[in-house]
């Protein structure tokens, strides 16, 4: 990445502390939204690009520029004017973005089996859930002996349990309501 090399560090610092609180999306668009605005209002580029404009008036700018959007963006672009380094917005928000846009063709599965696979059915199982999502499939594999048998997948908040217990546990809920709308029925005779 060409420009400054503090703005790869800060941008990845972003990335990570947005992925670790679970907004990506929303500091991406916000970044993006207030690098646009840079980009295209000579005025404010002339007042956060200026030396001579003093960095309290610069955070006074950007406090009202960014009212509203997610805290972390806020906070990059402060520490950015504490530390001198305005300059380096375009690569942060270079760097931020390369980060997203990887991140957002990728896709984290946790499957959960009740013994250790190997590595050729990891493999097929990763490739075919990238056929069917058409994302980079990064597998975590996890061991857990009391689903019994088959597998459950976890990615995004998203649950498919084709596990030998959950089957079990379906079936007795099935049958429990069975049971109460047979006895239900029942009881008038």
């Amino acid at each position: 990445m060409a420009g400054d090399p503090a703005g790869s560090v800060y941008g990845a610092a972003l990335f990570a502390a947005a992925q670790e609180a679970g907004r990506l999306k929303a500091v991406a668009d916000d970044l993006s939204a207030f690098g646009e605005s840079l980009a295209s209002s000579p005025q404010l580029a002339s007042v956060m690009f200026n030396p001579a404009f003093p960095p309290a008036g610069k955070k006074q700018v950007l406090a009202k520029l960014t009212a509203g959007n997610d805290p972390l963006v806020t906070n990059v672009l402060q520490v950015l004017v504490d530390n001198n380094r305005v300059h380096a917005l375009a690569d942060v928000v270079a760097a931020f973005d390369e980060r997203y846009q990887r991140a957002a063709k990728q896709l984290e599965v946790e499957l959960t089996t009740a013994m250790e696979i190997d590595e050729e059915l990891a493999g097929r199982v990763s490739r075919r859930l990238a056929d069917a999502t058409g994302r980079e499939v990064e597998l975590h594999r996890r061991v857990d002996p009391s689903i019994i048998g088959g597998a459950v997948l976890r990615s995004r908040g998203n649950l498919i349990d084709a596990s030998v217990r959950g089957r079990l546990d379906a079936l007795r809920i099935s049958l429990r309501s069975a049971r109460l709308a047979g006895s239900a029925t029942g009881g008038e005779s």
